[in-house]
């Protein structure tokens, strides 16, 4: 009876609490679906993965992702007879599939003989001493009628054992290699084989063997990219086809070793393979293997996704830690709101408690009602969460970057156990959360029950033993790792360069705000304390200084959701400046690589002799030798302004690259000499602000002063103990020309695009100037790229098609829009910036949520409170003002503490991000940049929050009844 009371009682007080039951469900189901979307979207992004991986290319066929190719070579092993073939094909063909325990989509054998000559009828006297014309072999292919088509004649009718001429199939790059035609008949002879016995004495190993054939028809594929194909059809050319009756009656009989090679090939439908099925996928094929290789050794599984398949999992399992991990901020903010929830929940029925523990309650079943209510919300929230998490994990297969989602190829996601067993670890966490406070509200009694109803003195445990103090000391260790080693190794591994594989680079950030924010808290009650004192003793407005001695007396009421406020937008601020500064330096970083959108290499022309040498960068290039010595010597090119013809081009330059080198001071050094259209660059190329201590448009009109005018590195300058103005020889290399110019050095430029230092060829300098002077002084035009802007999603292809039509020919074509869409793409980083978006957005519509709960709550409690105030002569007015000021306090001090904390601490770690190995990992480097336009959008969210908190506060003191609240003696 005690218990059934206890369900009863749980029960009825979720229904009398609908609103307070409702947010902790819709807590639960956020913290279930976050839990459950990781795995989801791991399973799904590697999976897509994997099938691309699978799915190799061979002259335009794409080999289908399940694809299971067990093979044996006569060529390696020696020939077998039918009776050796029967086992294995029985069992590959009638058990394997079942064993591997994968719906079959397409199966197909390919069984062939050793190789004959090929000769006329009329060369039957002669076989053995005449040309053949050919050499081929005979065999069969399952089901070939149904995927080829028959150009000439008809499909070979079956043979028995003693028909004399047997029909063949033949292709159709046979016939018109051979002349081949249908109806003819033809010889196909095998010389016997000689073996040396043990007296070294020669002997006869196999008997010639002649068969007369005659061509029925010739075929051709369908569709030569379809799954049936195991090989490419062209892979078949030599083959005369014949039904599998005609080779095991008419041909095996007649042969020793019949089978030369034996091809089972099975395309399996695995779409719905995740990693929990992976380790039992793997451990059935070996089966079938070991199986296989019993009944016939030698035979292999030449082609499977075993090796991939064990990379997806151990790829889908770092990945889930790692995106855990990055959740952690996240995730912990959810489960705070959850706590929040349970804790108002708990506050509204403390008095119920300790009137309930004065009737003789015990412990356990005032913890137990709230546990059965805890499970009842989290049965709700696991089923309702499960359906949410996989449509979060679809959004985050979407996502471009924080916040910016795209229209992707929808992920397959499918509900997994693993995504379950998550599921149901996010409720074990909530339910320990929704838990906690009713086990601390357990020990009250009727007197400690009133002493905190007069004044909440005790405070909350994380200040009691000073953990905002402690986290305080990981997050400037964090800080100090980062600054001393540039990263931080994660489960004993090293970045790799990647920041989106070393989630500690976020996870440190994190523990900051969350120290700093708790930090924040406890000084709160001292800055209201002050600003109360204050207000006290310089305002004279009633509701102002009711406003502040509210806040200040019983701060602990606004504990929580003064902590969602400044973890929320500090989080969101380190967030959004943390993927706008990483998406901003990813195209940096593209745009540095090539220049511009595009960067085109391109051929000339001349009229000179040409012949192929090796051009400074690597490349093959088509050069010259003169006929004559006065004969003109360089290219012939197409001008540059002939691209903007082409439908998409907005804009082009010149930009030459060529090797230099420096002779000054008794030392001599390699540099890189960049060659520019200094008129059009500005229009075209990539460049920086930071890239030089002038702007771009002051460099150009600098070039323009002096045809032999460059721009240097500072390096340069310090090294040479060069100045501004000074001229400089540099010898110019490019082509098999090289010729010492002069120049003068007009201003310095840090870094320009394409340029890396080259340490191991000594390239540390690099000079930029006109290229038209270059050519002045080699005597002509030398190969040079073209970078080119376009429209948004111009189509390369037809560029370069509309380019042949002015007689420029493209050789290579590299984007940076491409390049950045790929990098945007990568499972890894989506993830990321998915869970992180996703995470932001859920956190945010809680954060709110708990505010407006908490001002509902807090309105109630106070119930009594304002009908005194009221009945002490204080107007609706007034009323309205001390409620606004103390909303507007909780607000602005949570906006603004988060907003400058996000700042700081985006401003301290953000740079950390740039890591990576080689010479070019930090070219160009880093810009720290605040997502101002995020941060406001937030604003506006938190406004409206205000706006509806007020709101809802004037109408509750509108229909505020002063005679029931004095009456009422207790808040309801």
């Amino acid at each position: 009876m005690n218990f059934i009371s206890v369900v009863l009682l749980a029960f009825k007080r979720l229904w009398n609490n609908k609103g307070l039951t409702l947010c902790l469900t819709i807590g639960l189901i956020v913290a279930v679906a976050l839990m459950s979307s990781i795995p989801l979207y791991t399973d799904a992004a590697n999976f897509k993965v994997l099938k691309e991986e699978l799915s190799v290319a061979d002259e335009g066929r794409v080999r289908p992702p399940f694809a299971f190719m067990y093979r044996y070579i006569g060529a390696w092993h020696g020939a077998i007879e039918l009776e050796d073939f029967e086992p294995v094909n029985k069992y590959i063909q009638e058990s394997m599939p079942g064993v591997i325990g994968l719906p079959v989509t397409a199966s197909t054998r390919f069984i062939k003989s050793d190789n004959f000559s090929l000769f006329p009828m009329s060369d039957a006297a002669y076989i053995g001493i005449r040309q053949p014309l050919g050499w081929v072999s005979i065999g069969f292919v399952d089901d070939l009628q149904n995927h080829v088509t028959i150009l000439e004649g008809s499909f070979p009718q079956p043979a028995t054992g003693d028909t004399e001429v047997f029909e063949v199939l033949i292709s159709q790059e046979l016939a018109e290699e051979t002349g081949l035609q249908a109806g003819e008949e033809y010889i196909v002879f095998r010389e016997g084989k000689t073996a040396t016995n043990e007296e070294g004495a020669k002997t006869e190993a196999t008997k010639p063997i002649q068969f007369t054939v005659r061509i029925s028809g010739i075929w051709a594929p369908i569709d030569p990219t379809e799954s049936y194909w195991f090989y490419s059809p062209k892979s078949l050319s030599t083959n005369l086809m014949v039904p599998e009756e005609t080779y095991r009656t008419r041909l095996a009989p007649s042969m020793e070793g019949e089978i030369y090679a034996a091809i089972w090939y099975t395309v399996f439908d695995g779409d719905e393979i995740r990693t929990d099925d992976v380790n039992e996928l793997v451990a059935r094929i070996n089966t079938a293997n070991s199986r296989v290789s019993t009944l016939l050794p030698n035979t292999v599984l030449d082609i499977s996704p075993m090796e991939e398949l064990e990379d997806y999992r151990y790829t889908t399992f770092v990945m889930t830690i790692v995106l855990y991990v990055f959740s952690i901020p996240i995730l912990g903010l959810v489960l705070y709101f959850i706590g929040l929830i349970s804790g108002l929940v708990v506050e509204r029925q403390r008095g119920e408690i300790a009137i309930l523990k004065s009737r003789g309650a015990g412990d356990s079943q005032v913890v137990g009602i709230y546990a059965l209510q805890a499970l009842t919300v989290g049965i709700i929230g696991l089923a309702v969460g499960l359906f949410l998490g996989r449509w979060l994990a679809v959004a985050m297969g979407n996502t471009v970057s924080f916040l910016t989602f795209g229209d992707r190829e929808a992920l397959p996601v499918v509900i997994t156990p693993r995504s379950v067993r998550m599921a149901l670890v996010g409720v074990a966490i909530a339910f320990v959360t929704t838990l906690w406070p009713a086990m601390q509200a357990a020990r009250l009694t009727i007197v400690t029950y009133k002493r905190d109803r007069a004044r909440a003195m005790e405070k909350p445990f994380w200040q009691r033993y000073f953990i905002d103090i402690l986290l305080l000391i990981p997050a400037g260790y964090g800080y100090y790792m980062l600054k001393n080693r540039g990263t931080i190794n994660f489960l004993g591994t090293e970045a790799g360069g990647n920041p989106f594989e070393n989630p500690l680079l976020f996870i440190v950030p994190s523990i900051t705000i969350f120290a700093v924010s708790l930090l924040i808290v406890r000084i709160f009650p001292l800055v209201m304390e002050a600003l109360a004192w204050l207000t006290g003793q310089v305002v004279r407005a009633v509701s102002v200084v009711l406003s502040f001695r509210q806040l200040a007396r019983v701060s602990r009421q606004y504990t929580g959701s003064l902590l969602l406020l400044v973890l929320t937008l500090s989080l969101a601020t380190f967030t959004a400046s943390m993927a706008r500064t990483l998406d901003q330096s990813m195209k940096d970083t593209y745009y540095y690589r090539y220049g511009a959108d595009y960067q085109l290499i391109e051929s000339g022309e001349n009229t000179e002799i040409t012949s192929a040498t090796t051009s400074p960068d690597g490349t093959t290039t088509a050069v010259t030798t003169p006929t004559t010595e006065n004969q003109f010597q360089g290219w012939v090119f197409v001008p540059v302004s002939e691209h903007l013809k082409a439908k998409g081009v907005t804009g082009a330059i010149r930009v030459g690259t060529y090797t230099t080198e420096i002779n000054l001071a008794k030392s001599s050094a390699r540099a890189k000499f960049y060659g520019i259209d200094r008129i059009d660059y500005p229009k075209v190329g990539f460049f920086r602000s930071d890239f030089a201590p002038r702007d771009l448009g002051t460099l150009m009109n600098k070039l323009a002063t002096d045809n032999a005018a460059i721009l240097v590195n500072p390096s340069f300058l310090a090294n040479y103990s060069l100045s501004i103005g000074d001229r400089v020889p540099l010898t110019v290399a490019t082509y098999g020309q090289r010729k010492e110019i002069e120049f003068v050095i007009v201003d310095v430029i840090n870094y320009f695009p394409t340029f890396y230092p080259d340490e191991d060829n000594n390239v540390r300098y690099f000079f930029v100037g006109n290229l038209d002077y270059i050519f002045e002084q080699l005597g002509g035009e030398y190969p040079y790229d073209v970078w080119i802007d376009t429209e948004p999603h111009a189509d390369i292809e037809q560029i370069i098609e509309d380019l042949k039509q002015y007689d420029i020919n493209v050789v290579a074509a590299y984007s940076s829009a491409e390049a950045i869409e790929k990098e945007q793409a990568k499972p890894e980083r989506t993830g990321v910036f998915g869970i992180l978006s996703v995470g932001f957005v859920a956190a945010a519509l809680l954060t709110v949520l708990g505010f407006m709960l908490h001002t509902y709550i807090s309105f109630r409690q106070r119930y009594i409170e304002f009908g005194v105030l009221r009945a002490i002569g204080l107007s609706v007015g007034q009323m309205i003002s001390f409620l606004g000021i103390e909303q507007l306090l909780l607000i602005l001090t949570g906006i603004t503490s988060g907003t400058l904390l996000g700042v700081a601490v985006s401003r301290l770690f953000i740079p950390f991000l740039q890591v990576g190995t080689g010479q070019t990992a930090n070219i160009p480097p880093f810009t720290v940049l605040i997502a101002w336009d995020d941060i406001m959008r937030i604003y506006a969210v938190f406004g409206i929050m205000l706006i509806a908190a007020v709101g809802s506060m004037i109408y509750f003191l509108l229909h505020l009844r002063i005679f029931e609240a004095v009456k009422l003696g207790e808040a309801v």
